[in-house]
């Protein structure tokens, strides 16, 4: 499998240190970032993929983070009071000791992640909650499709349609299916390699782009 160079971001304020500051993001894939001891209050996260990335000590108060991916991340003692957090995915999530209190979550998708020990976590019903990997029933013009895109250099990094070479992204490929028909997603899917990819950095970009060929389409 080729390797690609991965933006991750190390951030970690020390004892004694002033505490060091977490800019906004968009568009952006930092996968495996350490962020410890740090300060993201009043900032912006969107389209951000931060699949297996740790959080420590982290301050989110009144963030707004937005389609964001979360794959096998973990929040230890981490402050979301006041955040807004919209359309994300949290796949396998682990969570120790955050609070997220006035936190609104709305749009997301949770799966195969507790959330025992989110303080005072409220969950709108417009967020889905799966408690295992869901499975998807791909047609066969689909999977050629979509093993048309496995050398999209910047969908194969960022894990959007292959977990591996061998292995489909069947959650986000299941999400696609309650978005778009089969039909759609195969005929989208298949123009797709007509677009750059370049900012395409999570489920939900990936989802919003789809739907922006079909609005310029007549599919």
């Amino acid at each position: 499998m080729q390797k690609y160079k991965i933006d991750r971001t190390n951030l970690i304020t020390y004892k004694h240190q002033k505490t060091k500051k977490v800019k906004s993001a968009r568009c952006r894939y930092l996968a495996k970032s350490h962020i410890v001891n740090c300060d993201a209050q009043n900032q912006s996260f969107i389209y951000v993929n931060y699949r297996g990335s740790l959080f420590k000590k982290v301050k989110f108060q009144n963030c707004k983070i937005g389609g964001c991916d979360f794959w096998g991340t973990t929040f230890n003692n981490c402050d979301f009071r006041g955040a807004n957090i919209s359309d994300c995915v949290f796949m396998a999530c682990k969570f120790y000791n955050c609070d997220f209190t006035d936190t609104i979550i709305d749009y997301t998708t949770i799966v195969n992640t507790s959330l025992t020990e989110c303080k005072n976590i409220f969950i709108a019903s417009t967020t889905q909650i799966y408690t295992t990997y869901p499975k998807c029933d791909l047609s066969d013009n689909l999977k050629d499709v979509i093993d048309n895109l496995k050398f999209n250099k910047n969908l194969r990094k960022c894990k959007l349609l292959h977990i591996s070479d061998k292995k489909y992204n069947e959650l986000n490929l299941f999400l696609l299916q309650q978005r778009f028909t089969n039909k759609e997603l195969t005929e989208l899917l298949m123009q797709l390699s007509n677009h750059s990819t370049a900012t395409i950095t999570t489920y939900k970009k990936l989802e919003r782009q789809l739907k922006k060929i079909k609005e310029g389409g007549t599919i």
